[in-house]
């Protein structure tokens, strides 16, 4: 039996803590992508037609045989690296992550349950992320943790400040617009989608006050969530840099 070696761009990965080579990973990533695109247009009605499902069919079909290649490469690898023992094999095989993959490739094989079902799509979504892990993902997934756990106080306190600064907006709108839209501003509740909306500055439009304070405190507090959204961007960004700069330091 051959398997790649780890030093390999298309190494595998494998299940005791080889990371998949850098073109393996780069072509991982392509499927994943594959993978949510079916998943997206799976649940598009327009997408149902003959030529439609003959092309999604096929595209599942694809991303069924790579993933059960994928479990038979890590399983290769694996045995490899422990000499080919029989009872080093049974040990990959009942690895942790070595069954997961099998239970989700046995279920995205077998006619369960339907293709655009609950199960299906969360199985799909299940794996992908699996599969992210044992790629190059792995390093943007580190960078997400060092920016949320290194100083999450000093982070995240504009977003702190943005949901306390919601709900007085929502509070104040209620105050003022309640008594000319109670369907939209009958509450605090109710104001809070107009609140959120405008702190976020997205701005759908939907919903708007009516009285001229209503719309001066609107303006107000959009001004403020921008800011807020601003030190947000900019401590993010600092938190990144700092990994970058550890990241440097640790390869001197």
């Amino acid at each position: 039996m051959m398997a790649y070696r780890e030093s390999d761009d298309w190494y595998f990965g494998d299940y005791l803590g080889r990371m998949p080579g850098r073109s393996y990973s780069l072509f991982l990533n392509l499927v994943i992508i594959l993978l949510f695109a079916q998943i997206a247009l799976t649940t598009e009605p327009t997408a149902h037609s003959k030529t439609g499902d003959i092309f999604l069919d096929f595209a599942l079909e694809l991303i069924e045989i790579f993933f059960v290649c994928d479990y038979i490469g890590k399983i290769a690898n694996s045995w490899s690296r422990s000499d080919y023992g029989l009872k080093n094999l049974f040990a990959i095989l009942f690895s942790r992550f070595a069954l997961i993959d099998f239970a989700l490739v046995f279920l995205l094989l077998t006619d369960l349950f339907d293709n655009d079902s609950f199960v299906v799509i969360f199985t799909y979504v299940f794996k992908a992320l699996l599969s992210m892990y044992f790629s190059s993902f792995q390093s943007v997934i580190k960078r997400v943790g060092f920016i949320v756990l290194d100083s999450p106080a000093y982070t995240f306190f504009p977003l702190v400040l943005l949901s306390m600064v919601t709900y007085i907006m929502a509070f104040c709108i209620y105050l003022l617009e309640r008594t000319n839209d109670a369907e939209h501003f009958g509450s605090i509740v109710r104001a809070f989608w107009f609140s959120i909306v405008t702190m976020t500055t997205i701005g759908y439009g939907d919903v708007t006050p009516t009285t001229s304070l209503g719309k001066i405190l609107a303006i107000a507090f959009g001004i403020i969530g921008i800011v807020c959204v601003a030190l947000l961007t900019a401590n993010i960004l600092e938190a990144n840099s700092k990994f970058n700069e550890l990241q440097s330091d640790a390869k001197v």
